[in-house]
């Protein structure tokens, strides 16, 4: 199976080895599978758990050694022991470096790259930032809570827009944030911030940006080894998966989008996901489609839990994060590039404490889905004379079938109304005003309208979210998301859930 973060703790001196995937899925790449060399490797994605990067020019930094990525984003390149920068760039792109990559004689070292989309196209790419630690080095043993400072130096022509600390977790999400500061204090293995790690390997993941989305990522290894205190805790309860499937209209413009974008002085998509209730920041959506797999488990009196994670049932299974615990339900998001849809994945959580680890629980498996993305069909953009009796009817058409259920939410309005005129309300098939399994609706149908469709008035209408469900288990199940407004009450002009949508129409004089 494809390498992972937590099997990277000497900055990545594994061997490398293929991924095995299932299905090519519409807006999803096939699993990156770099070559193994004597060298370093790796795989190019647009965010963490994005889509593949290709055609960007890999360097290593001092050296003569380049190479370019090929469609899964994957390269490798051949080097000599040493320490190394490696950088990529590519026309149009955010230039990108991962520090300190150490490369040991007959090993392949692993570096996967975040190469962002330029933010501002109309200013120069600049070199990517320089990260620089004091007080965690790399290979220390930790004993106690350590306190560590992330120094960031940038092209005098920008300035530092975030940095991100990720401790033991390729979450979706970092465990820290330093926005507009060149420099910043963290602290781990400690209870007071529930940073407590288990003992063994471990490491932080540093990656920060400049304003215009220049990157760069430096990976510290460690061991942890705390004093022993008191029995281990026990197995962790409500291990539940969700597999999340974003939809190529997470950041693919339509000609009205951009233009609405452009007079709404908005740059790009918002970056939030909804889904099940919870906010999920992608950071910044890739130009196809995001998928990652949410691991929750509820929280118990344990300081931490471990993630294990295996593509067959039978195992082996590999340790992949270790969480700190929030109030009730602890969260990982998996975003790994080995993940890819129509391929099962089985996941197990342990709790540690000083002590020790309990046993993991029993196996829970998903299956992830392909991407969903639909279009509008009828009434085509910019029909008139439409007729407002009997109630006109709006269909669409998915770009394909996906799921064993499909559920739409659909709005009209008009375009000079200060709300709704008709819309129905979200996509969970067991609920009231869910347009479920079917791509037509007649206006009014489902949801009682707000006010009655009036002649020779213009209106808008699109599908503003939509999501395709498989349910496994009680406790497994597979989500695949058109994109939707990041507040479904003021969904007006902003990114919906269908790739040529809103349409307009005027109705009958």
């Amino acid at each position: 199976m494809c390498p992972t973060r937590l099997g990277l703790l000497a900055v990545a001196l594994v061997t490398a080895t293929a991924c095995t995937g299932g299905g090519g899925a519409v807006g999803i790449s096939p699993p990156c599978a770099p070559a193994s060399t004597a060298g370093v490797s790796g795989c190019v994605t647009n965010t963490r758990g994005g889509s593949a990067v290709d055609g960007a020019t890999i360097t290593a930094a001092g050296t003569a050694a380049t190479t370019t990525t090929n469609t899964q984003g994957a390269y490798a390149l051949s080097l000599s022991p040493g320490t190394y920068d490696i950088l990529a760039s590519k026309p149009g792109m955010a230039a990108s470096k991962f520090q300190g990559v150490i490369v040991q004689a007959g090993q392949t070292a692993t570096a996967n790259l975040i190469m962002r989309n330029v933010f501002d196209p109309t200013k120069p790419i600049s070199a990517p930032p320089t990260i620089s630690v004091v007080g965690l080095s790399q290979g220390d043993t930790v004993t106690a809570p350590r306190l560590f400072t992330v120094n960031v130096s940038v092209d005098p022509s920008t300035s530092v827009r975030q940095i991100d600390v990720r401790i033991s977790s390729m979450n979706t999400t970092p465990r820290f944030s330093a926005p507009d500061s060149s420099t910043a204090n963290f602290t781990i293995n400690s209870p007071a911030n529930n940073t407590l790690l288990a003992n063994g390997p471990a490491f932080v993941d540093i990656i920060t940006y400049d304003l215009n989305y220049n990157a760069a990522e430096m990976v510290i290894s460690f061991t942890v080894n705390n004093a022993s205190s008191g029995l281990p805790p026990p197995t962790p309860t409500g291990l539940s998966l969700v597999a999340v499937t974003t939809g190529q209209s997470l950041s693919l413009f339509t000609a009205q989008r951009a233009n609405t974008f452009s007079q709404l002085g908005i740059q790009q998509d918002p970056t939030i996901l909804y889904s099940g209730g919870q906010s999920i920041n992608l950071l910044t959506a890739p130009p196809n489609a995001t998928l990652f797999v949410q691991v929750s488990w509820n929280t118990g009196s344990a300081p931490g839990y471990k993630v294990y994670r295996s593509f067959s049932a039978a195992g082996p299974f590999v340790l992949v994060a270790q969480r700190s615990p929030t109030p009730t339900v602890t969260v990982y998001q998996d975003a790994d590039p080995s993940l890819a849809p129509d391929m099962p994945v089985y996941y197990q959580v342990s709790a540690f404490n000083t002590s020790g680890e309990s046993p993991p629980t029993p196996a829970v498996s998903v299956t992830p889905l392909s991407a969903f993305n639909l279009n509008l069909t009828s009434p085509a953009n910019n029909t008139t004379g439409l007729p407002t009796t009997p109630a006109p009817t709006f269909t669409w058409t998915p770009t394909s079938l996906v799921g064993d259920h499909q559920g739409y939410a659909v709005y009209v309005w008009g375009v000079n109304d200060p709300t709704f005129s008709w819309r129905t309300t979200g996509v969970d098939p067991t609920l009231p005003g869910v347009i479920v399994d079917t791509t037509t609706i007649s206006y009014g149908s489902i949801v009682p309208p707000l006010a009655p469709l009036q002649t020779g008035k213009v209106y808008q209408w699109d599908i503003y979210a939509a999501q395709a469900q498989t349910v496994y288990a009680s406790n497994s199940r597979a989500v695949a998301v058109a994109n939707q407004s990041s507040n479904s009450a003021t969904i007006f002009n902003l990114p919906t859930g269908s790739l040529n949508g809103p349409f307009k129409l005027t109705t009958m004089q």
